[in-house]
């Protein structure tokens, strides 16, 4: 009995965009078999129709591989976009007209037209107007409005090549966009009718943003009673400022250097990526670093010096996933891409291991409810470093002891048990968490002899190897997981305890 992880699987999570270059059956299974664990749905971009189609395909793969995948739908929120047909360049010095979506369409390589309402208004002479990032730069040098219009007027002071839907930032306007739109929430209802398992939150300025998702959703949960977790993606300045509020209301957060580094000033970014994973880390909420990972990957075969010290660093800081956009969802070296990051990861990881023991993780918002839970995984982390485990066995049938243990930054792998598929899902965004899919187990030899038959059909544990495992005695509902011991491998699979 396996789990069809690799030995050499890493520790830290892969999140992986699907676009065009990937969205195939046999793509998607290429992507599974090189190390991605998350899936993720980028709703600006293809209709709800194809994502649904893709969402089926991704099951179907799922059922074949035999390992649980997580789906991330990243809702649009007010991104502001290029619309229409666009000039495929703009040079440096030109001027060019912005027009919003009340306006006529017009095919005109002087005027570009944008997605969203209500943004040329607040947009002021001297203002400027970000596209692709940042990449192309206009500067405001007139604003009026026609017929109760507004149009803006601008000079191209750094110009380049244009894209159909490129992104649109406006760093010194500050226009009153909801961060969940109405058009997020007719994505949010059908996606989680259709069952994914975390609901992106794009450009959230605090916890309240996230709260009020959560409760929109609340009604689609089907029978499994699992609700999509609500992830915060940090890409405003407000989320920066209000960071507790915006991690105490979320399930996982994403750090999205892409818009943050266009919001507010690049040099910033390095500093604020440290402090968004330091605050999910001691809050107890898994943290995705975002953006550019391996830009060069979209076309090139292999990353710069500088983008593999990037993703090391960030594993480093502490995430527990790196997550992939263009170099899958529209790269030329999908695969590759992934298998890359795999290869770094296990590389950053074994010279971690190789230093002094981590420092043990600080109070998170579940200890402040329930001590008991993050006692027993600081016990289990204590206990496996004494002990030379070689990995660490749980049986739950919620998330928390999951995130508990993952936090605790194990060095060898955390087995867990569940008989939800829905939970076993979710668990693919935790650093270290190998979810099991297993029918119902009632007995703790019943969990040990199962946990020891896939430690060592994963080429994780030999005879004779100690392994921590928890469980719940069976004696409180409330609370579920209140037991910690010690396994030892022996010439019969759970035999000796």
């Amino acid at each position: 009995m396996s789990t069809g992880f690799q030995t050499s699987e890493p520790r830290t999570r892969i999140v992986v965009t699907i676009g065009p270059a990937c969205d195939s059956a046999a793509q998607l299974l290429q992507l599974i078999e090189a190390g991605a664990g998350v899936l993720r749905l980028n709703m600006s971009h293809g209709s709800l129709e194809t994502h649904q189609a893709t969402m089926v395909r991704i099951r179907q793969v799922e059922a074949e591989c035999g390992i649980p995948i997580a789906i991330m739908v990243d809702l649009p929120g007010p991104k502001i976009r290029l619309a229409g047909e666009v000039p495929e360049m703009i040079e440096t010095g030109s001027e060019v007209t912005i027009i919003g979506p009340d306006d006529p369409a017009v095919v005109d390589p002087d005027v570009l037209s944008i997605d969203v309402r209500g943004v040329l208004s607040a947009v002021k002479v001297g203002h400027r107007i970000l596209i692709d990032d940042g990449n192309i730069r206009l500067l405001a040098i007139a604003a009026d409005e026609i017929g109760g219009r507004a149009r803006v007027r601008c000079v191209v002071t750094s110009g380049g090549c244009l894209r159909a839907r490129n992104g649109v930032n406006v760093p010194d306007s500050d226009p009153d966009l909801p961060a969940v739109t109405d058009r997020d929430l007719e994505l949010a209802h059908a996606m989680t009718k259709a069952g994914a398992d975390y609901l992106a939150v794009s450009f959230c300025r605090d916890g309240d943003d996230l709260r009020r998702l959560r409760a929109a959703v609340a009604g689609d949960v089907s029978q499994d009673g699992i609700a999509p977790g609500i992830v915060a993606k940090v890409e405003r300045p407000a989320a920066v400022a209000n960071l507790t509020d915006v991690v105490a209301a979320s399930d996982a957060v994403l750090v999205a250097r892409g818009d943050l580094g266009v919001e507010m000033d690049i040099a910033e970014v390095p500093v604020v990526q440290k402090r968004i994973i330091a605050a999910a880390m001691s809050a107890g909420r898994p943290v995705i670093v975002a953006t550019q990972m391996l830009q060069s990957m979209i076309e090139a075969a292999s990353p710069t010096r500088a983008e593999a010290t990037d993703v090391a660093n960030a594993i480093l800081d502490g995430t527990d996933a790196l997550m992939l956009s263009g170099e899958t969802a529209i790269g030329r070296h999908p695969p590759l891409a992934v298998e890359m990051l795999r290869r770094i990861s296990v590389c950053t990881e074994a010279w971690m291991d190789e230093r002094e023991e981590p420092e043990a993780a600080t109070r998170t918002l579940v200890e402040m409810v329930d001590p008991w839970m993050p006692a027993i995984a600081r016990g289990a982390r204590r206990i496996a470093s004494d002990l030379g485990a070689v990995a660490v066995l749980a049986w739950s049938r919620d998330e928390y002891t999951a995130c508990l243990l993952s936090r605790e930054r194990f060095r060898v792998p955390i087995f867990v048990f569940t008989d939800d598929v829905r939970l076993a899902r979710r668990m693919r965004l935790l650093r270290g968490v190998r979810p099991v899919v297993t029918s119902a187990i009632t007995t703790r030899q019943e969990f040990l002899r199962t946990a020891a038959l896939v430690a060592m059909a994963d080429g994780v544990a030999r005879t004779g190897d100690a392994c921590v495992f928890v469980h719940g005695s069976g004696r409180s509902e409330e609370r579920p997981t209140d037991a910690i011991g010690v396994l030892r491998i022996g010439d019969e699979p759970g035999s000796s305890i």
